[in-house]
């Protein structure tokens, strides 16, 4: 009983100077949705969600992405935005994009916001899927509950496809590790908000509530036992190399002068390099989906038996068990998708590239240390 007490009070000290928004219901979302006129398409939607945090909870909405609610300019403006440690800038949707993806998103007023200034400078972005222009405005931004000033923000002004029309997406934050971009975390660093210039991800499973991200250090209540630490590629996306690739427990020999790989919450799932996809997905008794070529799919009632995957990274053996790779399946056919597909790149810094995307985080409580240059990763709770 003692230990359990010295425990609760020890977390309650390490948590302290965390910022916490209580996690948003799944009831008060669908209502903001009915309001918006797009609660039909969230539930046809194959999409996941999340809300997020300083600590600030994330809305899981089938796995596949993670958003949460911050406020730009003065009145504040609210919006669900993309927490994504896989790009760098800031954006929103505003009344500048004309495009039909912004018809279904609340729009951010530049002129409603006594705080908001800009030189006019335009800003363009191609993600893996998705691109857009815009222009490059200053404002304050509050995520979690804290308020930051004079963060640089994107406003859209294109936005072509329909990509950024789903549900919650009415922007994005990036957090990559790239201090000359002047990220939000940056920009926190710089006004002394942050006890820690760290912040950290819990990501749910299976649409279950939870999902956080905390800025200013660690939630202990999220892990066991120690984070092991892998260093990163200054000013990149979180980019680290790792040693060693496992199935089985058995060396597959891709990685044997090492691989690299980015650490990314805004990549659904985990991208492996091109050249392995085919045979990986052999060694796991996965096969290709004959009605999308690029899909693989596993046979649903397999999946208890099928080997795990281990990532040895800076001399830990971090394990990736087959409920975590395979997705659940959602149309009854028997087959269950695979959560790993192939990366776009070959091969980066000379390495086999991979993409550790969220398939690999929800596995880990993962935690992003921009002022030592390091990722951690710690066992789940």
């Amino acid at each position: 009983m003692m230990k359990c007490l010295v425990f609760g009070f020890l977390c309650l000290a390490l948590t302290e100077g965390l910022i916490r928004v209580p996690l948003l219901r799944f009831k008060e979302m669908y209502e903001e949705l009915r309001e918006r006129g797009m609660l039909e398409e969230l539930l046809k939607s194959k999409q996941f969600s999340a809300e997020g945090v300083y600590s600030e909870g994330l809305i899981n909405q089938q796995d596949m992405a993670y958003f949460g609610k911050i406020s730009l300019g003065t009145p504040p403006q609210s919006f669900y935005v993309h927490f994504d440690t896989g790009s760098t800038t800031l954006w929103v949707n505003s009344v500048y994009c004309k495009s039909e993806a912004c018809t279904y998103h609340p729009l951010f007023d530049p002129r409603k916001s006594s705080t908001y200034h800009s030189d006019g400078n335009p800003f363009s972005i191609h993600y893996g899927t998705g691109s857009l222009t815009g222009v490059i405005g200053y404002d304050t931004v509050t995520v979690g509950g804290v308020t930051v000033t004079d963060q640089k923000i994107g406003l859209s002004v294109t936005e072509p496809g329909n990509h950024f029309a789903r549900p919650l997406h009415d922007g994005l934050m990036g957090l990559a590790y790239k201090p000359s971009q002047q990220t939000i975390v940056d920009t926190m660093i710089q006004e002394g908000l942050l006890e820690e210039p760290v912040f950290a991800f819990y990501l749910s499973r299976n649409s279950e509530r939870g999902s956080e991200v905390v800025f200013g250090g660690t939630d202990p209540s999220h892990y066991t036992g120690e984070i092991h630490w892998v260093p990163v590629q200054m000013n990149s996306h979180w980019q680290l190399v790792f040693e060693g690739f496992e199935v089985n427990h058995q060396a597959t020999g891709w990685c044997q002068s090492g691989c690299t790989a980015i650490v990314d919450t805004g990549t659904s799932l985990l991208a492996c390099p091109p050249q392995y996809a085919d045979t990986l997905h052999q060694m796991l008794g996965g096969f290709k989906d004959q009605n999308e070529n690029r899909h693989y799919v596993f046979n649903c009632d397999a999946v208890s038996s099928l080997p795990t995957l281990t990532f040895v990274m800076n001399g830990a053996h971090l394990h990736l068990e087959p409920s975590s790779y395979v997705l659940t399946d959602s149309d009854g056919s028997g087959y269950c998708s695979s959560g790993i597909e192939a990366s776009r790149e070959t091969y980066r810094d000379g390495m086999p590239y991979w993409v550790l995307g969220d398939v690999f985080l929800r596995q880990f409580y993962s935690v992003f240390d921009q002022g030592n240059g390091r990722v951690g990763f710690a066992t789940l709770a």
